[in-house]
């Protein structure tokens, strides 16, 4: 009850009182803190996991979160993964969106889950959609 009347959320007036505060994995990763017309359409994972002595960039998105017994974050179960080596990244000024696509590999399965254990950063982007205008979506680029 206190979650579905949203009384846990950090803006909420008693929030101190009814804040489930040993699980703040849950607020980030489902983005509850979010009011209901902002609140997140998808949420992005990357995170950095060392395979074979090299870092490497996965990125998906976040479809189910575990904790284990003692109540820290277990492991996220992502969609849609891609992966990349650290080495390949290039600066900010020379990548493009068409380079950033081909450096991504990606990664077939249904569900790829991370263990947080071995996660050695972890980055979590809340992805709003927008709907677009027919008339936004005729119209020609002026250059």
């Amino acid at each position: 009850m206190i979650s579905r009347l949203r009384l846990d959320r950090e803006a909420a007036r008693f929030s101190s009182i009814f804040r489930f505060h040993d699980a703040p994995w849950y607020y980030l990763l489902t983005g509850a803190d979010f009011s209901n017309d902002d609140k997140p359409d998808l949420i992005v994972v990357s995170a950095i996991v060392e395979v074979a002595k090299e870092g490497i960039l996965y990125v998906g998105f976040l479809d189910d979160f575990y904790f284990d017994s003692e109540g820290q974050l277990d492991r996220l179960i992502l969609q849609e993964v891609s992966r990349r080596p650290i080495t390949l990244d290039k600066p900010a000024v020379e990548s493009g969106d068409a380079e950033d696509v081909q450096r991504f590999y990606p990664i077939d399965g249904d569900n790829f889950v991370l263990r947080y254990s071995e996660a050695i950063t972890l980055n979590v982007q809340y992805v709003k959609l927008t709907e677009t205008s027919d008339a936004a979506d005729t119209e020609p680029l002026q250059t």
